[in-house]
C-alpha cells in the first residue's frame, strides 16, 4: 500500500492566498524602486527616454548579477557554503561535464556567463557561523553598493543605476526566507534564528552525495552517503537516492518524513516533489495500482503549485500529470521543456524518460528510444530508464499488433 502523506492533503487556501499577497507586495516594491531610480536618473541628467540608457541600465543589472555570483563564490569558504554545481550561460541544456567533483552545465546564451549553486555546510565546531554568514552577506552587498556608486558617477551612470537596481531587488527578495539577504542581515543576528539554519545544513557525507546525485552518478552517491546522521539534508539525499534506484516505497516514506520535519516552504515543496515522483514511478513500474496513487498525486501536485510553482516548470512533474490525464502531446512538450531547462543531470534524465513515454504513446517509438538512450547516458543506472524501456517494449507490441 502506498505511504500516505496526510499532512499534504490537509493544506489549503491560506497558502495560496499568502503567496498571492507576497507576490503583490514584491511587484509593488519593484514599481516603487523603479520609480525612485527613474527620478534619480532624471535628476542626475540620465536620459530615461532614450533606448540607449535603458539598454545600458539593463546591462548594469546583468553585471550586478554576475558580480554577486562571483563575490559570493569568493567568500563561500568563509561563510561556510559549499559549491554543488555550476552553469556557464543561460537557456537550454547543451551539455555537461564534471569539474573538481561538481557538475558543470553548458547553456547557449551568455546573458549571465557564470552561475553557481551553493548550499550551507554544517560546521565542525558550530562556533561563529552566524557572524561568518552575516559578515559575508554584508561585505558582498557593500562591495556591490560601492561599484554601483562608482559607476553612477562615471561616464556611463545608467550602468551604475542598473547595478543598484539589482542590489535593491536582491535585498527585498523573499525577506522571510531563511538565508535570503534580508533574513541574514536583519533577522539572523537576533533571538534564536540561528537554529533555523539546521534544516538547510549539509554534513560532509550528505553534501558529497548531493553533488554526485546532481551529476547523475547514482553509484557514487550511494557510496558517499554513508549511515544516517539524523539531519534533514541526509534524509533528502537518501530519499532522492532511493527514488533513483527504484525503491519507491522507501522514497515515499522518507519524503513524507522529510516533509513533516521541515519548516521551510521550499524544503517542504521539494519533499512533496520527491514523494509525487515516487508515486508516479511506482505506478509505472506496477508497484502500485493507479487508483491507489492518483488521488494523493493530485493533492500533492496542488500543494506544490500553491507553494513553489517553479518546481513544476523545471521538473517533469507537469508532464507526468499530463500523461496521467491522457494528454501525451502536451506531456511531450512539457517534458522537452523540462529537460532543456533542467538544473541538474538527474532532473534532466527523468524529464527525458517522461518525454520518451509521451513519444511512444504518440507512435514515435524510434524517437522515444533515442531520447531514452540520452537519459541513460545522462544518469547511468537510473531505475526509471529500465522502467520506461519495458513500457516502450509493451507499447511497441501493442502498436505492431
Amino acid at each position: 500500500m502506498i505511504p500516505a502523506m496526510s499532512s499534504a492533503s490537509n493544506v489549503q487556501s491560506p497558502v495560496k492566498k499568502d503567496r498571492k499577497r507576497r507576490g503583490g507586495l514584491s511587484r509593488l516594491l519593484f514599481v516603487v524602486i523603479c520609480l525612485g531610480l527613474g527620478i534619480g536618473m532624471a535628476r542626475t541628467g540620465v536620459q530615461l527616454g532614450g533606448p540607449g540608457a535603458i539598454l545600458v541600465a539593463w546591462l548594469g543589472v546583468l553585471l550586478g548579477i554576475q558580480l554577486h555570483v562571483l563575490l559570493s563564490l569568493a567568500a563561500s569558504r568563509w561563510a561556510g557554503m559549499g559549491l554543488v554545481s555550476m552553469s556557464v550561460g543561460t537557456g537550454r541544456w547543451l551539455g555537461s561535464k564534471r569539474v573538481a567533483g561538481r557538475l558543470l552545465v553548458f547553456r547557449p546564451l551568455p546573458i549571465v556567463p557564470f552561475v553557481t549553486c551553493m548550499v550551507l555546510v554544517r560546521p565542525q565546531d558550530g562556533q561563529g557561523r552566524k557572524l561568518r554568514l552575516w559578515t559575508t552577506v554584508a561585505g558582498v552587498l557593500g562591495v556591490e553598493a560601492a561599484v554601483a556608486v562608482l559607476l553612477a558617477h562615471s561616464a556611463v551612470p545608467a550602468l551604475g543605476y542598473g547595478v543598484g537596481l539589482l542590489l535593491i531587488m536582491t535585498l527585498v527578495l523573499r525577506p522571510g526566507r531563511v538565508l535570503s539577504v534580508f533574513w541574514t542581515l536583519f533577522r539572523l543576528p537576533f533571538g534564536d534564528q540561528e537554529q533555523r539554519l539546521e534544516e538547510s545544513s549539509y554534513a560532509p557525507a550528505a553534501l558529497e552525495a548531493t553533488r554526485e546525485l546532481l551529476a547523475g552518478r547514482i553509484g557514487a552517491a550511494r557510496e558517499a552517503l554513508g549511515p544516517p546522521d539524523g539531519t534533514q539534508r541526509w534524509l533528502g539525499a537518501s530519499c532522492s537516492l532511493a527514488l533513483a534506484e527504484g525503491r519507491f516505497a522507501e522514497a515515499a516514506e522518507q519524503a513524507n518524513e522529510l516533509y513533516e520535519r521541515s519548516a521551510e516552504p521550499l524544503n517542504k515543496a521539494w519533499a512533496l516533489s520527491v514523494y509525487t515522483a515516487a508515486m508516479a514511478d511506482g505506478v509505472a513500474a506496477g508497484h502500485w495500482q493507479p487508483h491507489e496513487a492518483l488521488p494523493q498525486f493530485a493533492r500533492t501536485m496542488q500543494e506544490i503549485r500553491d507553494t513553489q510553482p517553479l518546481l513544476v516548470r523545471v521538473t517533469d512533474l507537469g508532464a507526468v500529470e499530463s500523461l496521467l490525464k491522457q494528454s501525451p502531446a502536451q506531456a511531450a512538450k512539457q517534458a522537452a521543456r523540462a529537460a532543456g531547462m533542467a538544473p541538474d543531470a538527474m532532473s534532466r534524465a527523468r524529464a527525458l524518460c517522461t518525454r520518451a513515454v509521451a513519444l511512444a504513446y504518440l507512435g514515435e517509438t524510434a524517437k522515444a528510444r533515442e531520447v531514452l538512450a540520452k537519459a541513460d547516458t545522462t544518469a547511468p543506472g537510473l531505475d526509471r530508464v529500465a522502467v520506461v524501456g519495458r513500457l516502450l517494449d509493451r507499447t511497441t507490441v501493442v502498436t505492431s499488433s
